[in-house]
């Protein structure tokens, strides 16, 4: 009687698993539709990873590829898990000044520049910790755009 349930389960986990990127692909489709600015900027296949800490000894890192599309106010992150699985947008703002054309907003609170990388810090709540993307191997124009954001803005 227990084996049962076994096969709808897997069922399930293999539909789960087929549905979360279609509908995380729809969901960009849907946001570089609506959210795109006429000077926004659309950067795409850039590899990086994402770091998670929630606890002082507990870390959860994510190698990723990311689409980027960075407008007047905010930056919407992309990531693709294992580099081809989409996963749920990221959406950081500047200031909390200019809130319009965002979706589910997070303030980026430190933006570091270094060779040809750069990484983002930002919290998604007050309980954990702070929440890291870096991205690697940009381009001097995309570190140009960097460089001006974190200019105008004055990050640290």
């Amino acid at each position: 009687m227990p084996f049962d349930i076994f096969p709808y389960l897997l069922l399930g986990c293999l539909i789960f698993t087929v549905l979360s990127p279609l509908f995380f692909f729809f969901q960009k489709r849907h946001i570089l539709s609506n959210y795109k600015h006429a000077d926004s900027r659309e950067f795409k296949n850039i590899s990086g990873k994402m770091i998670r800490e929630s606890r002082p000894f507990k870390k959860s890192i994510q190698w990723c590829s990311f689409t980027l599309l960075i407008n007047r106010n905010s930056i919407f992150l992309f990531p693709k898990k294992l580099y081809f699985i989409p996963d749920r947008a990221v959406n950081l703002f500047y200031s909390n000044y200019d809130k319009k054309y965002t979706r589910h907003p997070m303030m980026l609170r430190k933006l570091t520049l270094s060779k040809n990388n750069v990484e983002l810090v930002y919290y998604a709540d007050s309980i954990t910790g702070p929440r890291k993307i870096q991205l690697y191997n940009l381009t001097e124009e995309q570190l140009s755009i960097f460089q001006e954001i974190k200019k105008r803005k004055n990050y640290y």
